[in-house]
């Protein structure tokens, strides 16, 4: 997650997905860190993706700052056996439920589909 937010950043290309999504003019998939970075925020999500991997990708620190195209986090692959960072991910949703932390999980093989200002789930449930 917090590398693929720095190449965001390192490119430019969140501002650009951010006012294309604003306008319409793309639709944005994403698997796994894909979606996460959506948020507003990418905290907590360090319980399971190395921060220090950007500073040896970009030689910074990593951002925990999201997109803020999403007005709750996603926290991806619960509930998904067969993924090696279910357990992981699990405790970022346990962590979020406890303070409050609006947020969204998908089990592999599920998407969020936002039209306007409504959102839902697609996929395998």
């Amino acid at each position: 997650m917090f590398v693929l937010r720095q190449a965001l950043a390192a490119s430019g290309a969140d501002s650009t997905l951010v006012r294309m999504l604003a306008d319409d003019a793309i639709v944005y998939a994403g698997y796994s860190a894909g979606p996460c970075v959506l948020a507003d925020s990418l905290r907590g999500l360090e319980e399971c993706d190395p921060t220090d991997d950007v500073m040896r990708a970009y030689g910074v620190e990593a951002r925990f700052d999201g997109l803020g195209v999403l007005p709750y986090a996603i926290v991806p692959h619960i509930d998904s056996p067969e993924h090696p960072e279910t357990s992981m991910l699990e405790r970022v949703a346990e962590i979020y439920r406890r303070d409050g932390i609006a947020h969204r999980t998908l089990r592999d093989g599920e998407a969020i589909v936002v039209e306007g200002d409504d959102s839902h789930i697609v996929g395998s449930r």
